[in-house]
């Protein structure tokens, strides 16, 4: 087991979409209708306006982690007068790859990417 790290590309997103969909099944969802064209669609939109991020866990050629943030705008307040949040969401790894530091390790990046980000998301 030789994993590494990178950030989700389009290229990823056929892949990337079956990831979301066993992890959604696995956390009780039932699938009740087609999901995968609404997720192709957020997620391309979304990486398009750099407003979602996520950081892959890869071994090999296969996603074995994942670690999403959405990046919101609020109404300013006090603590955040720009309004602009980052969410994680979807923190995810395949069972045979648990309690190995994956999920730590990818929702660093996220959190870093908001740092970094040149749109601010982090009040």
């Amino acid at each position: 087991m030789a994993v590494h790290y990178r950030k989700l590309v389009d290229k990823d997103l056929h892949i990337f979409i079956e990831i979301r969909i066993l992890q959604l099944q696995e956390e009780g969802a039932e699938a009740t209708f087609d999901l995968k064209p609404y997720l192709q669609d957020y997620y391309k939109r979304h990486l398009d306006d750099n407003t979602f991020v996520s950081w892959l866990a890869v071994d090999e050629n296969r996603i074995v982690g994942t670690s999403d943030m959405s990046f919101v705008e609020k109404p300013p307040y006090y603590s955040c007068p720009s309004g602009k949040i980052g969410l994680p969401s979807s923190m995810y790894v395949i069972k045979e790859y648990r309690r190995k530091g994956i999920v730590k390790f990818v929702l660093d990046k996220v959190v870093n990417e908001a740092d970094i980000s040149p749109l601010h998301w982090i009040c």
